[in-house]
């Protein structure tokens, strides 16, 4: 392609946006932002360019073999190859590369931090009871560290009472029994068989 101008330089922005340049080409539109002026309606691109040329130079033997090579006598001169993918990389310098590394330990640290305090160090048996919550002081609480203690400790209290109301019915029922079973003689088999019958009815 022919070099940057003013009447052309769309077409250049345009090819690089699709991918479709080189490093030389690139390299040739970082210099044309530098300028100074820049024709009406391209001072919007003046950043993105910097930002790009601030990337590094791109050493020549890292770019293709084809764009670099001269035809020769002995070979003829190829057409470059089509490029398969418009994926365009960047190339960062090593420090560039720790930054980025300690912004994704940071975002990591942050993550584990403000990660739900019901999922933390809770025991696999109180897993049942998610969506679980109490109401204490009018705040709800759905900390499964402290609804689960809760609900077993309520849980304790109503089997503790169940249990006692069972006790107190079976001794009511031994004293009605005794009580109604007082006036009769028990030693004699038919009385005492139409009494329990009379009873356990």
């Amino acid at each position: 392609m022919t070099s940057i101008n003013d009447r052309n330089i769309n077409q250049w922005i345009e090819r690089f946006l699709a991918g479709e340049t080189d490093c030389r080409e690139e390299k040739e539109l970082y210099d044309f932002f530098k300028r100074p002026q820049l024709p009406e309606g391209l001072e919007k691109y003046r950043a993105m360019f910097g930002w790009y040329s601030n990337l590094g130079d791109i050493a020549p033997d890292s770019l293709e073999p084809w764009a670099t090579a001269e035809p020769t006598a002995e070979a003829p001169a190829e057409s470059p190859q089509p490029k398969e993918s418009k994926v365009r990389l960047l190339h960062m310098r090593s420090w560039q590369w720790v930054s980025v590394a300690a912004m994704l330990a940071l975002l990591l640290s942050v993550g584990f931090i403000f990660k739900s305090p019901s999922a933390i160090d809770v025991p696999e048996e109180y897993m049942a009871y998610e969506g679980s919550y109490i109401i204490r002081d009018g705040k709800k609480i759905t900390d499964l560290r402290i609804v689960v203690p809760e609900i077993i400790r309520n849980e304790k209290m109503v089997d503790d009472q169940l249990r006692a109301i069972d006790t107190s019915i079976e001794e009511a029922d031994e004293a009605y029994n005794k009580a109604m079973t007082e006036g009769y003689d028990l030693s004699d088999p038919t009385v005492k068989e139409i009494v329990e019958a009379a009873l356990y009815y």
